[in-house]
């Protein structure tokens, strides 16, 4: 795992939780780390963003000529949002692939 992934994380990961997947975006080139509970958007050293797995509904959309797009929205909090695109699926585009086809809500 990357070191500003490790250092942005350090003591903020809820106890038991572990990260599964992450990969870097080709927006903001940040980097999305899914763990067994969330999805976290790291940007540079820090956490830019985090919604619980729970909470999470969405869409994953591939385009062989535009990549994967990734758009999420807390079930909670229609206003919270989070959108970012990858040049090829992934790790983390797979699993929320597989998260939101299973969820009864997504856009």
């Amino acid at each position: 795992m990357r070191w500003r992934i490790r250092a942005a994380l350090l003591g903020q990961l809820a106890a038991g939780d572990e990260v599964r997947a992450a990969a870097r975006d080709e927006i903001g080139r940040d980097y999305w780390v899914l763990t067994d509970r969330e999805l976290i958007q790291v940007k540079g050293r820090a956490i830019a963003a985090r919604m619980l797995l729970t909470d999470a509904a969405g869409t994953v959309t591939a385009q062989q000529s535009a990549g994967v797009t990734i758009r999420v929205h807390s079930r909670r909090n229609r206003d919270k949002q989070l959108l970012t695109s990858f040049r090829k699926p992934n790790a983390v585009t797979r699993r929320l692939a597989d998260l939101f086809e299973g969820s009864a809500s997504t856009e």
